[in-house]
């Protein structure tokens, strides 16, 4: 990360200032997330990758904030190339991509920032929860199956309409 930084901020005040920033909390690897300037630090350091998506791997459709980003092109396997590269590219950074990082089709529901692809603002984690709750508790013997059956329709006609 100082590395990067040095090579954009000349200032030597400026520097020290970021560089006690970064270096600030040692209790824990890397930047606290609730500090303002470790989004802005998180921002600028994923700024090659995104210089690389769009210039080497010519990727025309890319989206991304933070840590979070989304590749758009019409075919797959190119997208399965790409995804190959950018691990590569990002194991020189010292990073890794999440575990969870795919390739779908535009056909696939999907969520980036808590939405879905037509923008709407996804409750599945939290209906998901309340359904395995339901279910625990049927399993337990503490509702009966009508009151279960019809959790289940609930939830699913809620996913259905967000």
């Amino acid at each position: 990360m100082k590395k990067k930084v040095k090579r954009k901020i000349k200032d030597k005040e400026a520097l020290k200032i970021v560089f006690d920033i970064i270096d600030g909390d040692s209790q824990t690897d890397g930047l606290g997330i609730g500090n303002m300037t470790s989004q802005i630090l998180a921002i600028f350091y994923l700024n090659d990758m995104d210089h690389y998506i769009k210039e080497d791997l010519k990727i025309k459709y890319y989206v991304r904030y933070q840590d979070d980003f989304l590749l758009f092109h019409q075919s797959k396997q190119y997208l399965r190339e790409c995804f190959e590269k950018i691990k590569k590219f990002l194991e020189k950074e010292k990073l890794t991509l999440n575990k969870k990082s795919m390739i779908l089709t535009s056909n696939n529901n999907f969520t980036f920032l808590g939405r879905n692809k037509n923008g709407k603002y996804m409750r599945y984690r939290r209906i998901n929860k309340k359904l395995k709750h339901r279910r625990y508790l049927y399993s337990q013997g503490q509702i009966n199956l009508m009151s279960f059956a019809t959790s289940v329709l609930t939830y699913k006609k809620i996913k259905e309409n967000i």
